[in-house]
């Protein structure tokens, strides 16, 4: 009778080292995280403009980040919408529209740091609006958000007469940022960067480690498959409408705190299509079912420093969107090839 005992495994002969990684399998572990080649990128731009005028990285640090905070809140609202597959074009007038609230709110008696959370209430409700409007009706989201852009933008003017007013004065102005203008504030100078941080990283926890996450990538990837599987599709694509308008509206109370001002023309449709930008950079797909919010944080910051930057250097204003338009294109074809080669790895 055979012996069907299994053979001990050969030993290791003493004295060889463990065989360490080679740069090509380092580098293949570096290309399985989405956030690399933008983080690369990012940190690029820094040294040249660094280099260029050392003032970049030194007196216009808030500045910077202050920037990235204004299109990093969106661009992680707007990351988690389309990993959904849809998009929402009306965020700008969100953020616009959401001092607002607050502001009328005050003015009817409402104490300032109660009316901030209901006038984000309010943003909530746009958010479930377009949500309801895309999921429930049939209209794609690109035209609905599109409707509500116009309609926030008219109804803003006209109730506000195009004029501008006045934040309150309140403690909670200086927790959102109301000391980033003034040098040499401290860690309120860089409040809103702060909350960005912070917000980005709960959300990429609930974008991987959660059932709510993990149900926003399936609806993105495979709409029928997620059905399938019991995933509530329609209730996870509203979720993450009523999210992005949050957002939005968060970064415009941050912006109305920061400035002392609500102004009905803060929103202008740039600053969408820049969260929009920096969500593309960072790794989200327009197609759906992948993305990164940190990637988003990181293109924040690589939009921010070519608008901030470009004019350091003596480029012409507006100058920062030909880089940025070549960025979208770029980042678009290395977010292909780069997961077909994930997909190869895998």
């Amino acid at each position: 009778m055979k012996n069907l005992t299994a053979a001990a495994p050969a030993p290791v002969p003493a004295g060889r080292p463990p065989v360490r990684p080679g740069l090509g399998d380092r580098l293949k572990v570096l290309i399985r995280y989405p956030e690399t080649g933008i983080t690369a990128v990012a940190i690029v731009i820094a040294i040249v403009f660094e280099a260029l005028n050392n003032a970049f990285l030194s007196s216009e640090v808030p500045v910077l980040l202050a920037s990235t905070a204004q299109y990093g809140l969106i661009a992680v609202g707007e990351a988690m919408l389309m990993i959904t597959g849809e998009i929402d074009l009306s965020a700008a007038k969100i953020y616009s529209t959401t001092p607002f609230f607050a502001f009328y709110l005050s003015a009817a008696g409402v104490p300032w740091p109660a009316a901030v959370p209901l006038a984000l209430v309010g943003a909530a409700g746009i958010g479930w609006v377009n949500g309801f409007i895309t999921v429930r009706l049939g209209v794609p989201s690109l035209i609905a958000t599109l409707g509500m852009l116009f309609l926030l933008n008219g109804a803003i003017l006209t109730v506000s007469h195009s004029q501008p007013a006045r934040t309150p004065e309140s403690f909670i102005n200086v927790l959102l940022g109301s000391d980033q203008q003034n040098a040499g504030t401290g860690i309120s100078q860089i409040a809103a960067f702060l909350w960005l941080v912070a917000i980005a990283l709960a959300f990429a926890v609930v974008l991987r480690r959660t059932r709510f996450g993990l149900h926003t990538i399936a609806v993105g990837s495979n709409l029928l498959a997620a059905r399938e599987l019991g995933i509530r599709t329609q209730r996870t694509k509203i979720l993450n409408f009523v999210l992005m308008a949050v957002l939005a509206g968060f970064a415009g109370i941050i912006e109305a705190c920061a400035s002392g001002s609500i102004d009905p023309s803060a929103g202008d449709n740039t600053l969408t299509l820049y969260a929009i930008a920096s969500a593309v950079i960072g790794g989200t797909s327009l197609f759906g079912g992948s993305g990164t919010v940190i990637g988003a944080l990181i293109g924040a910051f690589v939009v921010a420093s070519l608008n901030d930057g470009l004019p350091l250097v003596g480029a012409q204003a507006g100058f920062a969107d030909v880089p940025l338009g070549i960025a979208i294109v770029v980042a678009m074809i290395l977010n292909i090839k780069l997961t077909a080669l994930r997909v190869r790895q895998v």
